[in-house]
C-alpha cells in the first residue's frame, strides 16, 4: 500500500509566515521600550555616579567643583578659562591616570590631543544617538591656525551643569538668588544651598548629535547656524572644555557652540538648542543680549521618550516628564526662595 507523504501546503506555510511577522511587529515595540527602558536607568545610574564625585569633591575641598575654573582679565574676552567640573571630579569616578595627564596650570585649549581626544563613559548617556570622542573640524582648524597643541577630536559629556533660571553666566558681582549649583568660578557649598538641596537641579541632560541642531540667540527657534564648513551646527560640548570663548571662536569666523552648562531659562527639549557663548558681540540684538554681556546658555535636552534625566543637590535622581516652565525654573535654582516640593 503506498504512503501518503504529509507537508504544510504553500497557503498554509505563507499563513504562518504572515503570522510570525505580525507577532514579531507587535513584539518589536514592547522590545525597543524594554531596551530603553534599560539605558535611561543606565543614565540615571551615570547621572549619579557623577552627582556623588561632585559630593566628594566637595567633602575634600569644602565646596563643589567650579563649572569652570576662570583667571580673569580686565575686560571678559581676557578670560581665560581653564579646566570643566568634569575634569576636577575625574579622581572620585576612578580617573585619577587621565587627570594626571591634565596641566591644571594652563587654559582648556592648551591641554594635548590625548587628553581632549578620550571618552570617559561616566559622562555618556547610552540613550544619546551622537558619538563619543567626535571629529570636530572647527576645532581642528582653531587648533591649527593658533599653534595649539588640543586637535579635533574630543570626548563628549551628554551631562551639563545647571547654571540656574538665567541664561548669563556670573558676570562679578553676582547674586546667588537665580544661579544653579554651577557656573565659572562661583564656589558653591552646601549651605548656600538654601532651597534644599533635595529641590535643586545640580546636572541635568545635554544631548548631543545630528538631531539637535544648534541656532543663535537665547530664545530663538532657528534657523540652525551654520558652521565655517557649511553645515549645520550639531549640539557637541567636550567634557574638558567649559565654555568656549568667544574672542577666540569669532577671530577665525567659527560658529556658536553649545557648552557644558545649561539653564532653564528656555524649556525642556527645546530644538534647535540655544548656542552657548561668552560675550559674543556680533549676536547682540538677540534676546536678552548687549554688546558687551550677550552670552546665551544653552537648555536642557535628552533623547528619552517624555522627560529628561536630572541629578539633584542630595545626590538622588529624578526622571522630569516635561514640567511647567514655573516648576522648572523654580527647582534650577539654589537661593531663589520659592516655596515648592519636588515629590
Amino acid at each position: 500500500m503506498r504512503k501518503t507523504k504529509r507537508g504544510f501546503t504553500l497557503v498554509e506555510l505563507l499563513v504562518v509566515i504572515a503570522i510570525i511577522g505580525i507577532l514579531i511587529g507587535m513584539l518589536l515595540p514592547a522590545v525597543q521600550q524594554v531596551r530603553e527602558a534599560a539605558r535611561r536607568i543606565s543614565c540615571a545610574n551615570n547621572l549619579k555616579n557623577v552627582m556623588l564625585a561632585m559630593h566628594n569633591y566637595e567633602s575634600a575641598y569644602k565646596y563643589f567643583p567650579m563649572g569652570a575654573e576662570a583667571e580673569f582679565g580686565t575686560m571678559l574676552p581676557n578670560t581665560n578659562l581653564y579646566m570643566s567640573a568634569f575634569a576636577s571630579t575625574l579622581p572620585f569616578i576612578e580617573q585619577e591616570n587621565l587627570q594626571n595627564l591634565i596641566d591644571f596650570t594652563r587654559p582648556w585649549e592648551q591641554q594635548t590631543a590625548q587628553v581632549a581626544s578620550t571618552p570617559v563613559n561616566s559622562f555618556f548617556c547610552p540613550s544619546n544617538v551622537g558619538d563619543s570622542p567626535v571629529k570636530d573640524p572647527e576645532f581642528g582648524y582653531l587648533a591649527q591656525a593658533l599653534g595649539l597643541p588640543i586637535g579635533d577630536t574630543y570626548g563628549v559629556t551628554t551631562y551639563v551643569l545647571s547654571r540656574g533660571s538665567g541664561y548669563k553666566w556670573c558676570n562679578q558681582p553676582y547674586s546667588l538668588q537665580g544661579k544653579g549649583m554651577f557656573d565659572i568660578g562661583m564656589k558653591v557649598r552646601f549651605s548656600d544651598i538654601t532651597d534644599g538641596s533635595s529641590n535643586t537641579i545640580g546636572i541635568g541632560e545635554g544631548a548631543t548629535g545630528k538631531d539637535w541642531k544648534v541656532s543663535v540667540g537665547q530664545g530663538s527657534e532657528g534657523p540652525p547656524a551654520m558652521d565655517a564648513f557649511g553645515g549645520e551646527v550639531a549640539a557637541m560640548q567636550p567634557w574638558l572644555v567649559p565654555q568656549p570663548n568667544s574672542t577666540i571662536f569669532q577671530s577665525q569666523g567659527l560658529s556658536p557652540r553649545t557648552s557644558i552648562f545649561a539653564s532653564t531659562a528656555d524649556y525642556l527639549n527645546k530644538n534647535p538648542v540655544t548656542e552657548s557663548l561668552i560675550d559674543d558681540s556680533s549676536f547682540a540684538g538677540t534676546a536678552g543680549g548687549t554688546a558687551n554681556d550677550n552670552d546665551s546658555t544653552s537648555n536642557f535636552r535628552s533623547n528619552h521618550p517624555g522627560g529628561s534625566n536630572f541629578a539633584l543637590g542630595d545626590g538622588s535622581v529624578q526622571f522630569l516628564a516635561n514640567p511647567s516652565i514655573e516648576v522648572y525654573q523654580a527647582i534650577s535654582t539654589i537661593q531663589g526662595r520659592e516655596v515648592f516640593e519636588l515629590e
